[in-house]
């Protein structure tokens, strides 16, 4: 059995119609940088494909972005343009139709950069690169006086975000060939988006999502009308979107509320057996960046294996609180922590919170992962007790996690 084809079985039966005559056309997944879900979304694509066999997932991920490359004209640093890569059956698909006002409308959410398609001779169908332009506000003294006026800056060198947001664009023009009824994608049954938003600020995660859901939902909204008509021949589009961006997970869960079997799960990475653990969340769990966070120091704390880079978990959960309260520093949060038995008093509380912060600056990698020594593990878990108990954080029952094997036994269910 391949590596992830027990949870790839998992998400795809979520699609199911049950026996209510209910179905859901969308799977959210939440997981960490570095669990895996890149390779996830790639092995889900080419799930039981066997040679010469059609495509049955368009996805959306690195390496989707990796089809599209910079030159950046090293030599005279004048014509800096984004080579597409036309080899690609992403981009093929494409071949002979108009998108660019499309891909236009959606760019211009997000950003005011515009751009032009550029073909080669051989391949009049496919742009061959693409350039970006900007206008830029001047000024200009004439006679005396100052004018402001408008230039078109060509051939510019965009930010990493503004590329990932014209890629996404891209992506987005080919969603709606999909969804569309482009012959070229036909056997396409699967989209797949895979942490879409890196590099974006809170603004463009949200009008994302927004941009997001609302062609998820629309396509549900037409599917189950077709099934509820009584239809046999409606064709079914399944979405998964994984991420490990809070804001861009709960926008996409509000969203797409509506949808009674949405599918909601966290992803996980068992770190003993190196194996990837789905955990299903019902619709009364409650799921927030920082619930999720301390339920995994609380599952570590349990099985006794508390890593370094659980500080840097903890730091982030206490930045956030220290956010929302308006605090300039840990001292408020830490502020009646009981440690060895002993409420700290003010003066034992400043020597703590030296400790504290010395660890926590020297905080262990995610992708390195240590286990942390006894000393630090009583000071982890004294923090974390301190925070489940000083703002009531009620967390899911993480017995609900389930392994690989746990999945594959519980297949029928």
């Amino acid at each position: 059995m391949a590596y992830n084809d027990v949870i790839i079985k998992a998400l795809r039966k979520s699609f199911e119609v049950d026996d209510r005559d209910q179905f859901t056309n969308c799977a959210l997944v939440f997981a960490y940088n570095g669990t895996g879900k890149t390779r996830l979304s790639y092995d889900f694509a080419h799930y039981g494909r066997g040679e010469g066999a059609p495509q049955h997932t368009l996805y959306y991920n690195a390496y989707t972005e990796d089809l599209f490359t910079w030159d950046n004209d090293l030599e005279n640093n004048t014509d800096h343009h984004l080579l597409i890569n036309q080899n690609s059956a992403l981009i093929q698909g494409l071949a002979g139709s108009n998108f660019s006002d499309a891909l236009r409308k959606y760019l211009q959410v997000f950003t005011d950069i515009d751009f032009e398609f550029h073909y080669d001779e051989d391949s009049p169908e496919i742009p061959d690169f693409v350039s970006f332009s900007k206008k830029v506000k001047q000024r200009q003294r004439v006679n005396g006086v100052w004018t402001d006026y408008e230039t078109d800056v060509e051939n510019i060198k965009i930010s990493r975000g503004e590329e990932r947001l014209f890629v996404w664009c891209f992506f987005r023009c080919i969603i709606d060939n999909v969804l569309g009824g482009n012959d070229a994608y036909k056997n396409i049954e699967y989209i797949y988006i895979d942490d879409p938003m890196s590099s974006l600020d809170d603004n463009n995660v949200i009008a994302f999502a927004e941009q997001l859901y609302s062609v998820i939902r629309n396509q549900i909204k037409q599917e189950i009308d077709a099934y509820r008509a009584g239809k046999e021949d409606f064709r079914r589009i399944k979405f998964v979107v994984s991420s490990h961006h809070a804001l861009f997970f709960h926008t996409m869960l509000h969203g797409l509320s509506a949808d009674r079997k949405l599918g909601r799960y966290y992803l996980s990475r068992d770190k003993e057996t190196d194996r990837l653990v789905l955990k299903s969340m019902s619709d009364s769990t409650p799921f927030y960046y920082n619930v999720a966070m301390m339920s995994e120091i609380q599952r570590a704390i349990k099985t006794g294996r508390l890593y370094t880079y659980h500080f840097t978990v903890l730091r982030s959960v206490m930045e956030k609180i220290k956010e929302f309260f308006g605090h300039n520093d840990f001292g408020y949060i830490l502020d009646g922590i009981t440690y060895r038995g002993d409420v700290l008093q003010q003066d034992e509380l400043a020597e703590f919170y030296s400790r504290v912060v010395n660890v926590l600056t020297h905080q262990g990698s995610m992708f390195s992962p240590t286990l942390m020594n006894d000393d630090n593990k009583e000071l982890a878990t004294t923090l974390f007790n301190h925070l489940v108990k000083k703002y009531q954080f009620i967390l899911p029952d993480l017995n609900d996690f389930h392994s690989e094997a746990y999945i594959a036994a519980h297949s029928d269910r």
